[in-house]
Parts: C-alpha cells; sequence; structure tokens
C-alpha cells in the first residue's frame, strides 16, 4: 500500500488535523522533549542511582542544571590544577534548561525546553530538534544524568545477589543526550509524552495498567522499552515492522472516525501499545512517524490540487 492508497482510507483530512497539532511541533513557539532521566537499574558501569539521592538534587537541578551533548558542557569546562585547557567552545553543547522534574515508581522524568534562535550557541538544539522532527524516522537520543557523586555505597542486588556500587546522594545539574548511553535501560527522548509521562504533563494523558510478560519472554528479565511490553489482547499477531504498523494503526483510525471518535496521539499511541504489544516508546516513536508520513502525503495532494 503506498501513500495515496493509505490517505485514501482515512475519510477526511479534518479528521486527522486535530492530531497533527498533538505531534510535537512547539508551545507558544517553545520546543520541549521528554524523558526518563534515571531509573534504579544497573548501568554498563555497574552502579544504579537511587530515585530518591535525584528528588532531593532536583530543585538544585530546576534552578541550576542543563540539557547538553554527551555531558561536554561539564567535562569540556578547563581544569587548570589538572593541567587540562578544556574543550573548544564547550558551552556551545548546551543545548537546553529544564522546567518540570517526576518521580514515580523509582523512576525520574524530565521536562526539558531545548533552546532555539539562529546563533551558534542553538546550533546544536536545533540540530537535536531537527533530528527528532524532521527526519524519518526519527533520531534515536538517549539520557544520561550528569553530576558530582555526595555518597555512595556499595550494596547486595536483591535480584542478582551481586555487590553494585549504589549512588545515595548526588548534587544533579545535568542530563545529557546521547547516543551511546551508560544506562541501557532507558528509552529514548521524545517529542510527545507517553506512559507516565503522559500522565504527568498532557491534560488528557492515558497510563497503561496491565504491564505484563511479552510474547515468550518474561517481564523480570526484560529492560528499557521492552519491559513495558503490553501483551496483545484477543490473539492479535505483533506487528512486524513499521510499515505493517502503518497499515494496521491507519484501519484502527478510520474505524474510529466512523464511529465518531477524535482521536489524538495520545489515543493513537495507547491503542498501539495495548492491541500490538508495542513498548509505548516504540509506539510514541512510530506514531509521530505514521502522522508525519500522512501529513507529508497530505500536503502532497494539496499542492496537485
Amino acid at each position: 500500500m503506498n501513500d495515496a492508497q493509505l490517505l485514501a482510507e482515512i475519510p477526511e483530512y479534518l479528521a486527522i488535523e486535530s492530531m497533527f497539532k498533538a505531534i510535537p511541533a512547539e508551545e507558544a513557539g517553545k520546543r520541549f522533549i521528554y524523558f526518563e532521566a534515571s531509573n534504579e537499574k544497573l548501568d554498563q558501569q555497574g552502579e544504579k542511582v537511587l530515585a530518591k539521592a535525584l528528588e532531593e538534587s532536583a530543585d538544585i537541578y530546576l534552578k541550576h542544571g542543563n540539557v547538553d551533548l554527551d555531558h561536554y558542557s561539564l567535562i569540556g569546562k578547563p581544569n587548570p590544577a589538572r593541567g587540562f585547557p578544556g574543550l573548544p567552545n564547550y558551552t556551545s553543547y548546551e543545548i537546553g534548561k529544564p522546567v518540570a522534574v517526576r518521580i514515580q515508581d523509582r523512576q525520574t522524568f524530565v521536562k526539558a525546553e531545548l533552546y532555539s534562535g539562529d546563533t551558534e550557541l542553538a546550533a546544536n538544539a536545533n540540530m537535536v530538534w531537527e533530528s527528532m522532527t524532521a527526519l524519518n524516522p526519527p533520531a534515536r537520543w538517549y539520557p544520561s544524568v550528569g553530576g558530582s557523586v555526595m555518597a555512595k555505597s556499595v550494596q547486595i542486588d536483591p535480584d542478582t545477589k551481586n555487590r553494585v556500587a549504589v549512588i545515595e546522594k548526588v548534587r544533579w545539574t545535568n542530563v545529557a543526550l546521547s547516543r551511546t548511553p551508560v544506562n541501557q535501560n532507558l528509552p529514548v527522548a521524545t517529542t510527545v509524552p507517553f506512559g507516565a509521562l503522559a500522565k504527568s504533563w498532557t491534560a488528557n494523558g492515558f497510563v497503561i495498567k496491565s504491564l505484563t510478560a511479552g510474547y515468550e519472554t518474561d517481564s523480570a528479565a526484560m529492560s528499557g522499552g521492552s519491559a513495558l511490553r503490553v501483551q496483545s489482547l484477543g490473539g492479535v499477531p505483533p506487528v512486524s515492522n513499521y510499515f505493517d504498523y502503518r497499515e494496521r494503526i491507519s484501519a484502527a483510525m478510520r474505524k474510529a472516525h466512523q464511529a465518531g471518535k477524535n482521536w489524538g496521539a495520545q489515543e493513537v499511541i495507547a491503542y498501539s501499545a495495548k492491541n500490538f504489544g508495542l513498548p509505548l516508546d516504540e509506539a510514541s516513536e512510530w506514531t509521530e512517524r505514521v502522522l508525519r508520513d500522512l501529513k507529508t502525503g497530505l500536503n502532497k495532494g494539496r499542492s496537485k490540487s
């Protein structure tokens, strides 16, 4: 099925216009991204950061912290005492600032505003925003918490029974976006709130309550978005790829419209997670992509008419 056929199956373009408004774009000219900054799972360095430690330092992060690329605004600072001259233009790696922090179920969520402007200082922020909203599929950026460790201990992990380093107190001042994060258990940053993010920051947010094991997999052994995989209902097979998803979600959108329901992006994501067994972060990413495909086809159709 090509884009023209896909669009033809959507009975009225106006039925999906409101959905485009729910996709990232900008809020009053401001550009926001959402991400799970941390959880209490072990990272690649064999450490875990307690959510309580970040919660106690959240005010510091909101007042003085930033969002950057790969922590370069921190590690790039000159350090004469150690003979390190610093990275050239290290401040240009700073791309935004936090505007809200939520702690829920030992997970730390952040809403951040990206800088904008035509100056070199905004170049990296513009690049990140465009990579998340203009590329198809969107680029993947993973969060990584940064700051100073104030207290650390060695404890026995209740799951693995191994000795692990537990960070109990921090001065939290930074979250980096990275393609290669230390904590592999975190989902990608997104321009659309999903899951607990949606509950925290959207007026009509949704919550998928029955998070269970995925297909032939023990959810306790899974990590990141895969650990949030929802069991498909009614024996519906999982989607095999993006194009399969696009065809099936368009059919669901069409039925919803025929039933008089005006779905927005959050409803599409919730439906995808519940009925197709997609992790919430993947459902969010694919929803952005399919609506961008539809909008592109819609604009092409209008230009020809």
